[in-house]
């Protein structure tokens, strides 16, 4: 039983633990609380025989009073890190390196899974394309009568093809791509704590959410479509207006459009960045999931948009080095095959695997950077990392129901 000067261990994930008074501890041969006073790996705290308050073990100085230190001590413990990043706000470095740190500490998952998904999605994507494929060669054919040269090349089959093919896997994609970020969403989500799960168990707690995400990715492109198509009619009808006129000023209120509707796509980009991570991990309704991202966002636009940016700059040159050596081969293949079929087939069996390797790199690397962003906002906003540190504690000493519960902040924690 504590006595009234003994702090009290935590009552639950979402309470900090209080330290005691200056100066003041435990009675001679009480019993402390396990693990109590230990968190960020320092020592107990209270006076120890022999030593200062202040002081650990090593007669390193600590914290004295809750959240102060003393004068002239080093800067304070570091933040305690069960997983792939420090459990307080993350800088710049920290969210990618925690991106990457993410896809070693679980590969089979982030890479494995990942990427297995999306080979099927894309593999799928072209054999619905062939449906189309015969009308669409046809409607070349009829374009290339007048060149013969371009008919010998094969080129109203390689174009019917090609078309087929982006179309086909744009729409498996577009099912695919939203599962597949839930899948490293919640894997990423348990790195953070140090937990390391099986496709199995991810899967277990993501199924009752894919529905949602599906949801979400098939409304985002419908309002995309619909933006573009209003801005487009906009364009036309008032440049159509302007241009009687002056041709200059309709060159210039095109270019103004146009970065009118540049920025807005992005201003609702970041806004709603993080309601795939939120739909995922806290499994509410699609509508208060998007209330809910824009509240986390507010006020953090242009860090969050430079993170994108730059994020979507990595990956795409990561993604041009790797494909433009699978395109030489594929000329170099369909150049020796000597005939347009060997051609045609080589393109496309290479068309594939780039779109799978430039998929896989966009999605996995984005989609970790995302996640670590959702918890960022959170840890920034609601004290997300005390509930982490608790499930990572509980996670490390072999107790159940080691997740983050109820926290300081609505709505109930990750994955609740």
């Amino acid at each position: 039983m504590s006595t009234p000067d003994q702090p009290q261990p935590p009552s639950g994930w979402g309470d900090a633990p209080e330290p005691p008074r200056y100066g003041q501890r435990a009675p001679e041969g009480a019993p402390q609380p396990p693990g109590y006073g230990q968190q960020y790996g320092q020592g107990q705290y209270g006076q120890q025989p022999g030593q200062q308050y202040g002081q650990q073990y090593g007669g390193q100085a600590q914290y004295g009073p809750y959240g102060q230190r003393p004068p002239g001590s080093p800067a304070g413990p570091p933040a305690a890190k069960p997983g792939v990043v420090p459990l307080r706000p993350l800088s710049l470095g920290e969210i990618y390196d925690g991106a990457f740190t993410a896809i070693r500490h679980n590969p089979k998952v982030m890479l494995g899974a990942a990427t297995l998904v999306i080979l099927v999605a894309i593999v799928l994507g072209v054999l619905v394309a062939q449906l189309i494929v015969p009308s669409l060669s046809s409607s070349f054919s009829s374009l290339t009568a007048t060149e013969p040269e371009l008919t010998d090349l094969g080129f109203d089959n390689l174009m019917a093809q090609t078309m087929a093919t982006t179309l086909g896997t744009g729409l498996t994609l577009l099912l695919a791509q939203p599962v597949v970020e839930g899948i490293l969403t919640v894997s990423v989500s348990q790195s953070v704590i140090g937990r390391k799960l099986s496709l199995g168990q991810v899967w277990e707690r993501l199924q009752g959410r894919v529905g949602r995400l599906i949801g979400w990715s098939l409304l985002r492109t419908v309002a995309g479509g619909v933006i573009a198509f209003v801005w487009f009619f906009l364009l036309i009808l008032l440049v159509a207006l302007v241009s009687d006129q002056s041709a200059w000023g309709a060159v210039v209120l095109a270019l103004v459009l146009g970065a009118g509707y540049v920025a807005v796509v992005v201003w609702l980009g970041v806004r709603v960045g993080l309601v795939a991570p939120a739909l995922a991990l806290e499994g509410q309704g699609l509508g208060r999931t998007l209330a809910r991202a824009w509240r986390l966002t507010r006020g953090s636009f242009w860090r969050l948009f430079g993170i994108y940016l730059l994020a979507m700059i990595i990956v795409s040159v990561a993604a041009y080095v790797i494909t433009i050596p699978l395109g030489v081969i594929a000329g170099v293949i369909g150049g020796t095959g000597g005939s347009t079929e060997s051609f045609t087939t080589a393109t496309m069996v290479m068309t594939v695997l780039s779109s799978v390797v430039s998929s896989a790199i966009t999605v996995i690397f984005v989609a970790s950077v995302v996640a670590l962003l959702y918890i960022d906002v959170r840890m920034r906003r609601e004290g997300l990392d005390v509930q982490l540190a608790a499930a990572a504690q509980a996670t490390d000493s072999g107790r159940p129901g080691g997740e983050p519960g109820t926290g300081p902040g609505p709505p109930p924690g990750m994955l609740a």
